[in-house]
């Protein structure tokens, strides 16, 4: 039977070889040795994709799951045939990704690798024999081989510590003289110099060996043709060549020009796009191109779930980069990674602003050596690989990093020393607690700038876990209003700033994803939470969880996008995410999931209103108003477009939730300056008064472009001034007392309970306003580590918008900044021990951990409707307009007939 299978493998190679002869294509079918486990496999791909490994039982509930998984050595082999035109001929194995790896040929080792960044190439001489040989590849992906810490180039919690060949995949012979590598350095001016690598493989020095260099244009006319003679040297060598082009077209994200070049050497030709462009710093900014870039940013960990790795296809990077850019989005970064060929490809065409990393989530110290060494060659290799791509404009050295920072400066300056063509940070937020930028950084990416403040002036953006922040940040804890920012914190920094994995809000799970997920990859924790919720008698309510938290997560990923955009002088942002992160514990943190498909929760349209190149502003104090006030704002455009906007005009429009228009009015903006925060005019509308509380919707659009924005603010009666407070109140029996409420109820008296904190304490959770950060169990665990108390870990409210309830306390069925005093102050109650079909008035969505029912307001059953309980403390409120029109409504309810 061998003998058979080498045959058939003769024949497939002297096929190859006579479509090109100087070409073998390794992909196909492979034996495998992982351990005691054998079998064939197909390359290139991973051992998971193959069905080979050991069967994962377990139903994991931080992450997807493998139906098998590998980790260790495996060990793959193939008979190839070399043909006699190789004799005597250098010969390239070249591995487009894989992990650590032996080469052997016939038994021999030939070669080692260890990058998890770059491309493996091994140049193999006097290796081969003529006709049949065995190759032998053993790749190891145990993660304590490399120094990479938590690394998602290695993480399970992403695209997997898989293991496998991916990519290109190939033995090709070289001629005595060969271009191994060309880098092109090209500036604005139309100046391009080239710095080719060049091997002769002759013990001998060749004289006066032809150069062919083409250039063609966008349109793919050649537009330069030049031939140099060069004397190459025994081994490898460097050749520059300099030259120009004449009004050059500039590569940016509304023009993504490319253009290619073509390298001739004797047999050899290399093929390389490459783009006009000058991606720098001027006065704390990105300028581009002599144009203002914000990024808006979205991070990348790793997430395919398909496959379990990154894709190597440039058609399948091409739908990931055009998905989000229809979201607003022009800059990805990669989580402690570097991604493929393919990806850069793809966002060069697309016109996306790449930050890659190293691969470390660790520490640098100066005793360690080994990391030290091994993330210079990394960064050497990624910037030999990827380097001549538009698209890469920053790298980081890694993910909050920690140790020496005279070593870190030390790696940067080392890779920045072999490629300037992009900005470089020692990493990105750097010193988790205490976040500070190095002199050798040419940008900053924090969570923070400094230590954490009370009054939030250090942060860089608005939410953080209760265990590094004081309760979660200012957007839940700070009364909501649009004029904050992040101007304080970038206040001593001459450097662009962005904010770091911003947002971060839980998105309740979409159980109807459980059956998309047909590659690789298995949606077994969405089977658990599932589970979960029928036990806890709430399954029929799922999709409305879906929806309701999802509306408060892209209520809050607005605000988060707004404030960046409100700080004069700021760099961007890195959303984190757009997307689900299924991972570290299950992080549904995205209005799109992990297959990048919408929710459905917001709209593209609507969130393409705040973020996007443009975006109309409105500055203003509050959401919530009285109708005896003045409603005020100041009326600014971000413009971080294609050029400055000129003779614009800016109409801004009060209505109300009926349509009916309020107030109207246009202003002249003359001049919106691209890269500036414009302030156009302020407005002062009196309200009228009224015996109804009005949902409103603010709206400030430029009338002759796409751009809009819009948000909703509350108008309450000054008529609705009943003061809150115990004792009987229209009829009401309203009391903080749990003994006179038992008896009012029995009497059936109409009463309203609104329970003392302590008294409710042991069967309640604590009030929070946004969804929880990133994932309850994860950050409770670090939470208590740290002895602190744990997020109340809560996903907003769900509720009833036509219940009579709500007549003189308009509500969408979701949470909406009207509600947040009184989520604020509240405890929800645990209501797990109700009967199963038994719904609150106003329920709070509980995290897929804990799986409470728990009631905000709801009545006591079998009391028809003359018992109310509030587990909001609205005497703590009491002042707010919002908060005296709900305590009415309340009231009006409990004496109503409906």
């Amino acid at each position: 039977m061998r003998v058979i299978i080498v045959l058939l493998v003769l024949v497939v190679g002297l096929e190859g070889c006579k479509k090109n002869p100087d070409f073998i294509d390794l992909s196909g079918t492979w034996t495998v040795q992982a351990d005691s486990i054998s079998g064939t496999v197909q390359l290139p791909g991973s051992l998971t994709e193959n069905g080979i490994g050991i069967p994962v039982s377990d139903s994991a509930t931080n992450m997807l799951s493998e139906p098998v998984r590998f980790t260790g050595k495996a060990v793959y082999e193939k008979d190839i045939f070399i043909p006699d035109s190789w004799a005597d001929k250098t010969v390239e194995l070249y591995m487009e990704r894989t992990k650590v790896c032996q080469v052997f040929v016939n038994d021999s080792l030939v070669g080692c690798g260890n990058s998890v960044s770059a491309p493996h190439i091994y140049l193999l001489k006097n290796v081969f024999q003529t006709g049949a040989n065995r190759l032998k590849i053993s790749v190891d992906n145990t993660k304590k081989l490399l120094p990479l810490g938590g690394s998602h180039a290695y993480s399970e919690h992403t695209q997997t510590n898989w293991n496998g060949i991916l990519g290109k995949f190939y033995l090709k012979s070289l001629d005595d003289i060969s271009l191994r590598d060309v880098q092109v350095y090209a500036s604005t001016d139309g100046i391009c110099r080239l710095s080719l690598s060049l091997l002769n493989t002759t013990e001998q020095s060749l004289k006066k060996q032809p150069l062919n260099i083409r250039i063609y244009d966008s349109k793919q006319k050649e537009i330069l043709k030049k031939q140099i003679s060069v004397d190459v040297p025994s081994g490898q060598s460097l050749q520059s060549v300099s030259f120009e082009i004449q009004n050059p077209e500039l590569w940016d994200e509304y023009d993504p020009v490319l253009y290619r070049l073509t390298v001739d050497c004797g047999r050899t030709s290399m093929e390389k796009t490459f783009g006009f462009r000058n991606f720098h710093t001027q006065s704390g900014q990105f300028v581009n191109n002599e144009r203002v870039v914000f990024l808006r940013g979205k991070h990348e960990g790793g997430v395919f779930p398909q496959a379990g790795y990154p894709s190597m296809k440039k058609e399948d990077w091409l739908h990931y980069f055009n998905v989000v850019r229809s979201y607003g989005i022009n800059h990805v970064r990669f989580h402690s990674w570097t991604p493929p060929e393919a990806a850069f490809e793809a966002a060069d065409e697309c016109g996306v602003f790449l930050q890659p990393e190293l691969p470390l989530w660790g520490r640098y110290q100066a005793s360690d050596t080994l990391l030290i060494n091994y993330m210079k060659s990394e960064g050497e290799k990624i910037m030999q690989a990827y380097g001549n791509h538009p698209s890469f404009v920053l790298f980081a050295l890694g993910n909050e990093l920690e140790g020496d920072t005279a070593v870190m400066a030390r790696v940067t300056d080392h890779i920045r020393k072999k490629d300037n063509r992009h900005l470089y940070a020692l990493g990105s937020n750097n010193f988790y607690w205490d976040p500070q930028t190095h002199v050798t950084e040419d940008f900053f990416v924090a969570m923070r700038h400094g230590k954490i403040t009370s009054d939030y002036s250090s942060d860089l953006r608005g939410s953080f876990s209760f265990a590094d922040s004081e309760e979660g940040g200012i957007i839940n804890c700070e009364k909501p209003n649009t004029l904050r920012n992040y101007q304080q914190a970038i206040r001593t920094l001459n450097k662009p700033v962005i904010g770091h994995e911003t947002g971060q809000y839980q998105v309740y799970p979409d159980f109807k994803e459980i059956e998309k997920y047909t590659g690789v990859m298995q949606a077994r924790n969405f089977s658990v939470f599932k589970k979960r919720l029928e036990k806890a008698g709430m399954l029929s309510q799922a999709e409305d969880f879906l929806k309701a938290s999802g509306a408060l997560s892209a209520l809050c990923y607005r605000e988060e996008i707004e404030m960046a955009l409100r700080t004069r002088g700021f760099g961007g942002f890195q959303l984190l995410d757009l997307q689900d992160y299924p991972g570290q514990g299950t992080a549904l943190v995205g209005i799109l999931n992990a297959l990048l498909e919408p929710k459905e929760v917001i709209s593209r349209e609507k969130w393409t209103e705040f973020c996007a190149d443009v975006v109309p502003l409105s500055l203003f104090s509050k959401y919530c108003w009285s109708d005896q006030e003045t409603f005020t704002a100041a009326l600014e455009v971000a413009n971080y477009g294609k050029e400055d906007l000129r003779e614009q005009e800016i109409i801004c429009i009060l209505k109300d939730i009926k349509g009916t228009i309020i107030f109207e009015q246009k202003y002249p903006a003359r001049y919106l300056a691209q890269g500036k925060l414009t302030r156009i005019d302020s407005i002062a509308i009196p309200f009228q008064k009224s015996d109804l509380p009005r949902q409103m919707e603010l709206s400030v659009a430029l009338p002759s472009t796409p751009y809009r924005n819009a948000w909703n603010i509350w108008v309450y009666p000054s008529s609705i001034n009943e003061k809150i407070r115990e004792g009987v109140i229209q009829g009401v029996c309203v009391t903080r007392n749990p003994v006179l409420f038992e008896q009012k109820k029995k009497e059936g008296t109409p009463v309203l309970y609104i329970p003392k904190h302590q008294d409710i304490m042991e069967n309640s959770v604590g009030g929070l306003f946004t969804t929880d950060f990133w994932n309850y169990g994860v950050f409770k665990n670090v939470a208590l580590s740290l002895k602190k108390e744990p997020s109340p870990g809560t996903l907003g409210i769900l509720t009833h918008p036509d219940h009579p309830l709500f007549h003189y306390f308009p509500t969408e069925f979701y949470t909406q900044w009207q509600w947040w005093s009184i989520i604020k102050n509240s405890r929800p109650v645990i209501m797990d021990e109700w009967a199963e079909d038994y719904y609150p008035l106003v329920q709070v969505i509980d995290n897929v951990d804990r799986n409470h029912k728990l009631g905000l307001i709801y009545e006591e059953p079998g009391y028809e409707g003359k018992a109310l309980v509030c587990s909001s403390d609205l005497f703590a409120c009491k002042e707010e307009p919002e908060v005296k029109s709900l305590f009415y409504s309340l009231l009006k309810y409990l004496t109503s007939n409906k």
